[in-house]
């Protein structure tokens, strides 16, 4: 029996148009998405007939083409203006805002810890593009170790979905894991979708991660694919069985298994890309198993000033730092969350208000920045976009930095002759507030433009609700990493 689904890498990217795509000049953000959306179906005819893996990707006109006067938003380490209105950020700005410096600066640095990053298709530069990064940003090279669970993946668009997106997402997760964790080492699944589909092996994905799961005990393992739970259609019981007995492994081997949770907040889609008419979660963020990633929107050195919702204006704050809710609304994209409808409430979410499980299992479990205005730089020199730094989003950001800060642990964990963290989600809810960043609803600039909840842009569907404390938006927030690292390595037995 075949499924009736595909995983979308969540992944949300300003990049230079490539042939993929149309070139178009600067637009608003709504009018930009749509057209590369077009255009990927275009270059993609099998894009909604075929239940392939496919990247849910947004591209924007690149400001490098042809930029005009400054001030600018970002300028990429090479000199290169990057854009005027998008903020992006270095390993040394994430390490500032979340703490990441302090634990840095006490040897912690993932030494001895394993993170595999599971993708489809991998990247035909990842070694050359983590190198540069890795050279650029002052941390020090690692051989990226590749499993390829079912053949080499091809790297051309005649292909079932797009290795170019899920290139992106491969350098994205590689190079963020290391910057976090820069002395761990890194594994890569690289799967083949072109041949199967479904619960014939998802195309590798999980083979590859059962790999890994036996290869790597006591590893941290990122997945930066989703799909809408209905997808699963009258055999949701039949496959969440089959792919839970992988989590019951990676927990069996003290493996922490982390998923993104989406970037079309309650908005997902069915598998001809139709918006469900009411509030949906994503798999396998979803599975208790599972520890979800979800989103929020970091601004650091500058403020969001807008007069309506789409206006992208901002105020340069040298020294702030504001994190709201992942709500983009000149991109359309939120971080997602919400009520399981495959799981029910889980024992570690017990105690969470049940008028806000409502007896469903709740996601995500805590966030991470994964805005696009306020992107990571990521380098890539594969085929199909320009060559050079790219300002990149998403959730799947926030996985594998969140992995990372769990690699962190763990070699407290070794240090003080504990377990590795395994299984997480037990542990994360015994942690005190004072661990995280809390995210409530701000309001910004003279339009008065409040986000209060993950409810796409534009899209009618209701959104969950930013609130002090745990929320269905964000979990519980953000790691304050030094405090979050180190009281997760006291809570293990």
């Amino acid at each position: 029996m075949k499924s009736q689904f595909r995983f979308l890498p969540v992944l949300v990217v300003l990049v230079g148009l490539s042939l993929l795509f149309v070139l178009v000049p600067t637009q608003t953000r709504r009018q930009v998405r749509g057209i590369a959306a077009n255009s990927e179906v275009a270059a993609n005819s099998q894009f909604t007939t075929n239940l392939e893996f496919a990247p849910l990707i947004v591209l924007a006109p690149d400001d490098n083409q042809t930029p005009t006067a400054g001030p600018f938003a970002c300028v990429d380490p090479d000199g290169h203006p990057r854009s005027t209105v998008f903020h992006c950020y270095t390993p040394a700005d994430i390490y500032a805002a979340y703490g990441v410096d302090a634990l840095h600066a006490e040897g912690t640095t993932g030494k001895g810890q394993t993170i595999v990053i599971v993708d489809s298709y991998g990247s035909p530069t990842v070694q050359a593009d983590l190198d540069r990064f890795s050279d650029t940003f002052g941390l020090p090279r690692t051989t990226i170790q590749i499993i390829h669970p079912n053949g080499t993946p091809p790297f051309n668009n005649s292909v079932h979905g797009s290795p170019v997106g899920w290139a992106f997402e491969t350098s994205l997760d590689v190079q963020w894991a290391h910057a976090i964790a820069p002395d761990a080492h890194i594994v890569l699944v690289a799967a083949n979708p072109a041949e199967t589909e479904g619960v014939q092996g998802f195309p590798g994905i999980f083979l590859g991660e059962q790999m890994a799961i036996n290869q790597f005990p006591g590893a941290v393992l990122s997945q930066s694919f989703a799909v809408t739970e209905q997808s699963f259609h009258s055999a949701a019981n039949v496959q969440v069985a089959l792919f839970d007995n992988i989590y019951k492994q990676a927990k069996a081997n003290h493996v922490t298994v982390l998923g993104s949770s989406g970037d079309s907040g309650t908005a997902n889609v069915d598998k001809q890309g139709r918006v469900y008419p009411f509030p949906t979660v994503t798999w396998p963020s979803s599975d208790p198993l599972v520890t979800s990633a979800g989103g929020t929107w970091l601004q650091y050195g500058w403020t969001w000033n807008p007069s309506s919702p789409t206006d992208v204006s901002y105020l340069t704050t040298p020294g702030s730092r504001t994190e709201p809710v992942w709500n983009e609304p000149f991109i359309q994209a939120a971080t997602g969350g919400g009520r399981s409808v495959l799981f029910s409430t889980p024992n570690f979410q017990s105690g969470i208000s049940q008028s806000v499980l409502q007896g469903a299992r709740g996601a995500p479990d805590l966030s991470w920045n994964a805005a696009v205005d306020g992107g990571v730089l990521v380098y890539t020199s594969f085929p199909g976009v320009r060559v050079g730094w790219h300002i990149v989003g998403g959730t799947s950001a926030a996985s594998p930095q969140l992995a990372a800060l769990v690699a962190l642990t763990n070699q407290l964990a070794d240090g003080s002759s504990k377990a590795h963290v395994g299984y997480l989600n037990p542990l994360l809810y015994t942690l005190p507030a004072s661990d995280f960043n809390d995210t409530v609803p701000q309001t910004f600039g003279p339009g008065a433009v409040t986000l209060a909840d993950n409810s796409e842009f534009g899209s009618g569907i209701a959104g969950m609700p930013v609130t002090a404390g745990f929320d269905l938006s964000t979990g519980w927030g953000s790691p304050k990493a030094f405090n979050f690292v180190h009281d997760l390595a006291n809570a293990l037995p």
